[in-house]
């Protein structure tokens, strides 16, 4: 009886052991948000302000109503039908991946997170600042509907029938070279980059600066 109950008393033990493991590991590695989560976050404008908080990921279908921000934090991936009516600061963040649906009202910073790649079908209303990130490719067609900086990354290649409404920013980049079609309303900061083929089709509304 006293073995049994010895044996007993031992796996409550381990038992207790992995559970306290796995609480502080959630206490270490983050969490997902959750809808009450989210109520501690909110102002009255309907702003969402993650930035520097231990969440590691979002919800799908996740709506805000004002601007997010999860700028310093581990989140990877932005949800699948995101919908930002506001502006989406990422900037240091651990951003790699982005919801192909997702929708961002206002401008996209990225600065310093982790993004590679953007994909085709998101909706930005204003700038996207992808300086100092590891981006490799963008969308052919790319509109942006602002300023797009490329500013020390290592990206190759911009893509063919790119639209810029606002300004171009290259420098300390890997382009050497332009598409042949391009359209930038504002002006082209090189940075000092050396340009070796321009585009056969420039639509340019500014100047080039060295």
């Amino acid at each position: 009886m006293l073995v049994f109950l010895f044996i007993g008393l031992n796996k409550m033990k381990k038992l207790t052991h992995a559970l306290l493991i796995g609480c502080l590991s959630l206490g270490v590695n983050g969490q997902e948000l959750g809808h009450y989560d989210m109520l501690n976050h909110l102002d009255n404008y309907g702003n969402l302000d993650l930035r520097n908080k231990p969440y590691t990921s979002l919800p799908d279908g996740l709506v805000v109503k004002g601007n997010l921000s999860i700028a310093k934090t581990s989140i990877q991936r932005l949800p699948n039908g995101l919908e930002v009516n506001g502006s989406l600061d990422a900037s240091n963040s651990q951003l790699a991946r982005v919801g192909r649906q997702s929708s961002i009202r206002g401008y996209a910073n990225l600065l310093g997170s982790q993004i590679r790649q953007w994909p085709r079908g998101v909706k930005v209303g204003g700038f996207l600042n992808f300086t100092d990130t590891p981006l490799q490719s963008l969308p052919q067609g790319l509109v942006v509907n602002g300023d797009l900086s490329v500013i020390r990354t290592p990206l190759t290649a911009l893509p063919e029938g790119l639209v810029v409404k606002g300004n171009l920013y290259i420098g300390g980049s890997s382009l050497t070279e332009f598409p042949n079609t391009m359209t930038v309303n504002g002006n082209i900061f090189l940075g000092g980059n050396r340009i070796q083929k321009w585009p056969d089709n420039l639509t340019l509304g500014g100047a080039v600066a060295p």
